[in-house]
This record gives C-alpha cells, sequence and structure tokens, in this order.
C-alpha cells in the first residue's frame, strides 16, 4: 500500500473490564505499523468503551468523543464493533454534519442473521453515515446489513496476529492427540433448546468424532458437559497451544450459510501450522484455491471421512501441509496484511468523497 499522506483515527472495541486482554493488538498492531512507516501521515487510536466507561453518563462520554474527532479531525475515521455500545444514531449524524470531510469507515467482524442474532440498535445507528461498511462474509449477511442502512460494502476477512498466535514453531509441539476442536456448543441464551445457525451441525459433529475417536479427539469449549471429550473453555489466547496438541484440527462454523465468511479460528488454526477441517462456504474455491492443508466440507459425514482420511496419513505428510497452510496463512491472513487491505479500501472511497 502506497503512503496515503492522510490522518486516520481508530476506534478499537475494547471492553473496559477485558482491558488490556481484551485489546484489539491485531489492528492496533496494524495501524502503529501504519503510522510508523508513514503509510498513514498521522494517528489517533481511541479505545470508545474505555472512554465511555470513564464518563459519568452516555451524554458525557458523547461531547468529549465529539471533541476528540473535531479536535484531530481525521480524513479517515475507522470504527469497530458498535454492538451494545450504547451509541445513538444522533451522535453520528452530527459527527457526520460537523466534520463533513471526513470518510466514515465501520468494520464488523461478527455475523448477524435476521432471526437468532439481529443487528442491534448501536448497530443499526451508524450504517446510514457510513461511507464504506467492511464485512468478515457476504452473501445473505452483506443484503442483511443493506437492508438495515449500509450503502457502500466492502469485503475484510477475520484474521490472527502473530504476537498471539503465531508463537510457536509447530514442529517441535509434542502431539497428545489426534484431532483437536475448539469452540463453544452453541445453544441460544434465552432459548436452550434452540441452537444459533450452524449449531446443531456443529454439535453433530462434535458427537461423531467423539464417538469414533474416543480419547483421541478432545474438545475445547463451553457448553459440552454431555460430551466424553470434552475438556472445558480455554483462555483464548491458548488457542494455538491447544490445536498444535493435535495431529490435524477441526470445526464447524456458526453461521456456515454466510459467503465467503469464516471466524478467526480458521485463520488461528492455519497459523498454528495443522491440517484443519471446517465447514465449505460459497466463495471458499476462490478464498482458499491455493491453501494447503485446508480442508472445507459439504456436511457432518464429509467432515468426519475427511479426518478419518488424513489420519490415515504419515506424520510427516501432515506436518507439510501443515506448514503450508501456516506460510499461506502469513501471506493473506495475517492481521497487518488485513487491516492494511480495509485501509486500502477506506482510501479508494476517501478519494471521490473528496472529490465531490
Amino acid at each position: 500500500m502506497q503512503r496515503t499522506g492522510m490522518r486516520v483515527m481508530y476506534w478499537p472495541n475494547e471492553p473496559a473490564h477485558l482491558y488490556p486482554e481484551g485489546a484489539q493488538s491485531g489492528g492496533r498492531l496494524a495501524f502503529d505499523g501504519m503510522a510508523l512507516d508513514g503509510t498513514i501521515a498521522e494517528l489517533s487510536t481511541y479505545s470508545f468503551l474505555r472512554e465511555r466507561a470513564r464518563h459519568a453518563s452516555p451524554d458525557e462520554f458523547e461531547r468529549a468523543a465529539l471533541e476528540a474527532v473535531r479536535a484531530f479531525a481525521p480524513d479517515i475515521l475507522f470504527v469497530q464493533h458498535l454492538v451494545g455500545s450504547g451509541i445513538e444514531e444522533a451522535f453520528w449524524t452530527t459527527l457526520r454534519r460537523e466534520v463533513r470531510k471526513m470518510t466514515i469507515v465501520y468494520h464488523e467482524d461478527d455475523p448477524f442473521d435476521r432471526f437468532s442474532k439481529r443487528i442491534d440498535r448501536s448497530t443499526r445507528a451508524i450504517l446510514p453515515v457510513a461511507d464504506l461498511v467492511l464485512l468478515s462474509g457476504l452473501g445473505d449477511l452483506a443484503a442483511l446489513f443493506a437492508a438495515n442502512g449500509a450503502r457502500n460494502i466492502g469485503y475484510m476477512p477475520s484474521c490472527f496476529d502473530e504476537p498471539r498466535f503465531a508463537r510457536h514453531d509447530p514442529t517441535k509441539a509434542l502431539k497428545q492427540y489426534d484431532i483437536v476442536m475448539i469452540g463453544s456448543e452453541g445453544r441460544r441464551q434465552r432459548l436452550k433448546f434452540a441452537y444459533l445457525p450452524g449449531g446443531r451441525r456443529r454439535a453433530k459433529l462434535a458427537t461423531q468424532l467423539s464417538n469414533a475417536f474416543g480419547s483421541r479427539f478432545v474438545l475445547h469449549g463451553r457448553g459440552w458437559a454431555a460430551n466424553p471429550s470434552a475438556r472445558g473453555a480455554i483462555p483464548f489466547a491458548s488457542q494455538e497451544a491447544a490445536i498444535q496438541s493435535g495431529r490435524i484440527s477441526a470445526n464447524w462454523d456458526h453461521f456456515d450459510h454466510i459467503d465467503y465468511y469464516f471466524s478467526d479460528r480458521l485463520p488461528i488454526s492455519l497459523a498454528a501450522g495443522v491440517p484443519h477441517v471446517t465447514t465449505y462456504h460459497a466463495g471458499y474455491d476462490r478464498l482458499f484455491g491455493t491453501c494447503p492443508g485446508l480442508y472445507a466440507c459439504a456436511s457432518v459425514k464429509e467432515a468426519v471421512d475427511t479426518c478419518r482420511w488424513l489420519l490415515s496419513r504419515n506424520d510427516d505428510a501432515l506436518m507439510e501441509e501443515g506448514l503450508g497452510a501456516r506460510t499461506w496463512a502469513f501471506a493473506h491472513l495475517e492481521a497487518q496484511l488485513v487491516f492494511r487491505n480495509g485501509l486500502e479500501q477506506a482510501t479508494r472511497v476517501h478519494r471521490p468523497v473528496q472529490a465531490a
């Protein structure tokens, strides 16, 4: 990406009660790197949830936030994941009116649908004023955001950041299991009998892998008390070590109907250097056509059979594919690359706005 000469204000979603563990380390690393190498002229990082917690009332926070944006006068305001933030539409319309030459970019990495996980009020509030909305999936997800006011939608996939998820040499990892699966069960919080989209298939995969492989299969995540392979939840940053303890890893996505979508578990798994069996989504042929070690399956049966086939291969072959997947992930899904591409999309939108 060429130097833009622009001022960028970055609003990472960082819950105050989880900071610093909940810091958006990938985004921070990427924007700090772009400021350091001159890709952007000046950077201001404004952790809006932490700032909101510091103020006595929502009104006081919004006045302070407006003043912070006015004072910095960014060319691009890059905002992440507003779900549950409580920031109202009036704030964004006031901001849009008072800083006219600023391009507003909204980045949403979470999936949504029309029924089980609806777009909330805080997210809807920014969509009509955003010049660009960057989503981690397309198809139904893009259509849903367009129906809620998004006018210009781009694609920015989930990613991994090297300091947290690529710290250990996969060739030196001790293999304790044949298959490692990480993920919550996926039942809805209020209706325990109902699942998130894809949740029943995830549960079916976990059950079938446990039945087929017994103690050679380990399952990490919440909600699996009835599964004999379950070992409970693990800290987010411990995923790399957990994945590397297996010969292969497996998962079934929630929101398995969204085109081009994957959660950060896919890039984390690839970066760990272990072959990964997962859900097929439309668009994967284009996204992962050159990626070794990734096996996208259209059904739970295919996923189980693919695990069986992979485990029939020798360790050297699996390691070679895993290392190939790791190299591919660094070239395509590392956070600094992904965020740089997101800013490049924002820059293309910004220039016509300024010329208008």
